[in-house]
């Protein structure tokens, strides 16, 4: 490793270990789940843990992860249907994940949070979740190498890029963001601030947090 490909592991390590030893109250998300959401719309959060830390440190940006809403007329809620790390148990696959957005944006889990919606029609959108969905269902695990070119695996943001990339909408209009090796074989990602950044974003409306 040059001494460029160090820098920014050593800054983000140093940044993680910062915010773990200084960290505020904890907060919550507040949404009420009357926001008018449709399927394919998307949430994103940030969390507390050192991945979220780097990941909002390497892109510059407010939100670590992102997720797809789906609506389970069957409970009667919203499911979000998203790729993460560290929540398996010892051992166990970290398969995609679908869970009621009342746990996505669980005090333990998120401290920010936003609700986005891509420009394109309803119908597209439900086909973006429930391409989604048959990934969740397909057992797909999460990629940890963060790789573009295996298709076998997705993070999070690949997973909601290639959901619409189905339906021939790239919500990162062809843009990659820089990631140090350390975090990502291929150098390059795809990070949930690139798809805010796009042309393809109609609207992104951040929660508002309170203190506990």
């Amino acid at each position: 490793m040059n001494a460029k490909e160090l820098i920014g592991p050593l800054c983000i390590a140093w940044l993680c270990l910062f915010s773990a030893c200084h960290r505020s109250a904890t907060t919550a998300v507040e949404w009420t789940g009357r926001e008018g959401f449709r399927d394919g719309d998307l949430v994103l959060r940030c969390g507390h843990g050192l991945e979220s830390q780097a990941v909002t440190y390497q892109s510059g940006s407010t939100y670590s992860h992102i997720g797809i809403l789906l609506y389970d007329s069957l409970q009667g809620e919203w499911l979000v249907l998203h790729a993460v790390p560290g929540e398996a148990k010892r051992g166990e696959p970290e398969y995609l994940k679908r869970e009621p957005l009342s746990e996505f944006f669980a005090p333990t889990r998120a401290n920010v949070g936003a609700w986005m919606r891509i420009n394109c029609p309803d119908s597209i959108a439900r086909k973006a979740a429930d391409y989604a969905l048959q990934k969740v269902r397909d057992s797909v695990v999460f990629d940890n190498d963060y790789l573009l070119q295996d298709t076998t695996r997705l993070y999070c943001t690949e997973l909601v890029w290639r959901a619409y990339l189905q339906q021939g909408i790239d919500l990162s209009d062809g843009v990659r963001s820089d990631a140090p090796r350390t975090f990502c074989r291929e150098q390059e990602c795809i990070f949930p601030s690139d798809i805010i950044k796009s042309k393809t974003t109609l609207f992104i409306n951040p929660f508002k947090s309170k203190t506990l």
